[in-house]
């Protein structure tokens, strides 16, 4: 299959170019500004409207996967208008294009958009953001729906791994923190669904590889605090828990508000995929044996 990925070069998209070309698709990776030397990469600024258009029309790939975001979330609420067009417009230009081709376009979205009132989010449930960054992603997939005749809007949550950079995820900044015996709060009412970057490319491809259409929220099987998760994380790696210190989401000075149950219902995902959402002992068991690396 040819493929196009968007973000090839973050801790998500890396992973997913990583994995397409074990299986022998014939990749291309897009990336901005961290260089990516897997695949056939493309240097490109996916809000340039002209250039994706010529990318996506002269290669004509048969599906995209578009994990290219922004989504620092006080970032996205102080510079409202960078988020709108990476979030929003991007996404709108490729999904017409990827109409124009009639390729799959797999959108990467988010449990933030969600008002995390209720938690164990379905498909079917209300959406309701309330940041930003939230609300251009919901922006985003409905411009996919309204564009794109062959879609799958896929729903995760707190993306974790090893990644190609340096750039910390909540797991990686934990355990930096922990194995300099430093302290760290961590949020005790905030629950998610973390998700394992490696597990999630795999559900991706395997979205892409069989054109799978709709809604579907492929994140991890387990709904857990960020606190209970860092406990986890200390335990699997062998660091000190003691720095580990209780935080509620009221003490935090953010930009953005952010939902206190986001956790995602995986249960279309677990019947449907033959590449499961994974339990979070067994992610971290792979994360510990750098069997994701």
């Amino acid at each position: 299959m040819k493929l196009l990925i968007t973000g090839a070069s973050g801790l998500l998209g890396y992973k997913v170019t990583q994995l397409a070309l074990r299986k022998g698709h014939e990749v291309y990776s897009l990336y901005n500004e961290n260089e990516i030397k897997l695949g056939t990469p493309i240097k490109l600024d996916i809000t340039n409207q002209g250039a994706i258009s010529k990318v996506i029309t002269e290669l004509k790939p048969e599906a995209i996967i578009h994990t290219a975001a922004y989504t620092n979330v006080d970032g996205c609420e102080s510079n409202k208008n960078l988020a709108w067009k990476v979030n929003v417009e991007a996404t709108r230009n490729i999904a017409l294009e990827s109409a124009l081709i009639h390729a799959h376009l797999i959108y990467v979205s988010t449990d933030y958009v969600f008002d995390g009132e209720k938690g164990f989010y379905s498909e079917e449930d209300q959406t309701n953001p309330i940041n930003h960054y939230g609300h251009t992603k919901l922006k985003g997939e409905e411009l996919v729906k309204k564009h794109s005749q062959e879609l799958c809007i896929s729903r995760t949550s707190v993306i974790f791994g090893w990644g190609k950079t340096e750039k910390l995820n909540f797991a990686t900044w934990i355990i930096n923190k922990l194995k300099q015996k430093k302290d760290v709060k961590v949020l005790t009412d905030q629950y998610v669904s973390p998700t394992l970057n490696t597990n999630l490319a795999e559900m991706l491809l395997e979205i892409a590889d069989r054109r799978i259409g709709g809604i579907l929220h492929i994140a991890g099987a387990t709904r857990i605090s960020r606190y209970e998760f860092a406990l986890r994380l200390a335990e699997v790696f062998k660091l000190d828990k003691q720095f580990i210190l209780p935080a509620v989401m009221n003490e935090m000075l953010w930009n953005a508000k952010r939902p206190k149950n986001s956790s995602l219902n995986v249960n279309r995902a677990l019947s449907l995929l033959n590449q499961k959402p994974l339990k979070l002992e067994q992610t971290l068991e792979l994360m510990s044996k750098k069997l994701t690396s």
